[in-house]
Parts: C-alpha cells; structure tokens; sequence
C-alpha cells in the first residue's frame, strides 16, 4: 500500500448532515435566504438550477469534499460554489473555486439508474466578507470530534455495539 502526503495547509472538518455544495452558473441567483422557511430555501435552490449539488462530506479552510448524483449535463463547468445549511439559514455564496477531484464512488447497493461521485474542491481567493462567514461556518457547523466516527458504519464499531442506547444516540447525534 502507498502511503498518500498530506498537502492540506488546514485541518478538515466533517460537517452536519444537511450541508449542501452547490455548483452553478453566475447567471442564476440564489440569495436572500434568511428569511426563507426550510421550504422556501428548498424550492430556491431548485430554481438555482445547480450544475452539481449534494451533502458535504469535510470542509476546511482551503476547501470542501461533496457527494453528488451524476445527471446528464454534469460536464459543464460551473462558475461558482455555494455553501448552504438550510436549518440555520446559512449561506455562503459566490466562491471561486477549482476542482481537485472527481471520481464515481463504490457503492454495495446495486443502483443501476445513477452514479454516486465525490468531488473535492479548492477555494479561490476569497474575498474578507468570504472568510469571515467561512470561519463562522467552521466554529458552528461542522461536527466536533467526539461525534465523528470514523471508517466504519455504526453496527461495525465497537464504541456503538457494547454501549447503552443512549450512548449510541449521543455518538452518533
């Protein structure tokens, strides 16, 4: 097995579920969300039409890992990256970025009709406002350590099999 370099400058995050990448045309707004319901904010991206949109996986400083279904029409290249998480009304908007990776992910569910792929992001340059709501971000939306487990899904890791139910509920909530 070879041993991969860390190149990252700053430590990755895992963040909450409910944090989306959205990847999109600048043509298309999306914004003014703080005083949208859950709904609203729904519907709103939806009509953003993005490029690419799904569940954040870890986030830094320096950029951001996202899950996406694959859909005809992916391949173009997207202007823009946004950050949302819809429960607080967070978003971060506008980002420039650049596209590290891009590759299908294995999955044990035999789903022949779409493809799951992760890509990984690096932020361009950013602008102050950017950096100070990115930071925000970091300290109030991510996971803390404790409640991250990690490589293994929850009935193989021993610190959710040997405990109590409510051991089990604060891990993994």
């Amino acid at each position: 097995m070879v041993d991969r370099i860390e190149r990252r400058k700053h430590k990755r995050y895992a963040s909450k579920i409910g944090t989306f990448a959205l990847l999109r045309s600048t043509s298309i707004e999306l914004s003014k969300i703080n005083d949208m319901s859950l709904g609203q904010i729904g519907f709103a991206v939806i009509k953003s039409k993005p490029i690419k949109m799904g569940q954040i996986i870890n986030i830094s400083k320096d950029g951001l890992a996202f899950d996406y279904i694959e859909h005809q029409g992916n391949t173009i290249e997207a202007f823009k990256l946004d950050i949302l998480y819809a429960e607080d009304a967070y978003y971060l908007g506008k980002l420039l970025f650049k596209t590290i990776y891009d590759y299908s992910i294995d999955s044990d569910i035999q789903l022949s009709t779409f493809t799951i792929r992760r890509c990984g992001v690096q932020f361009g340059e950013l602008t102050h406002r950017q950096n100070i709501q990115l930071e925000y971000f970091l300290n109030n939306h991510r996971l803390s350590e404790e409640k991250i487990i990690r490589n293994s899904p929850p009935w193989e890791n021993d610190r959710i099999t040997s405990s109590s139910d409510t051991k089990v509920a604060s891990i993994i909530i």
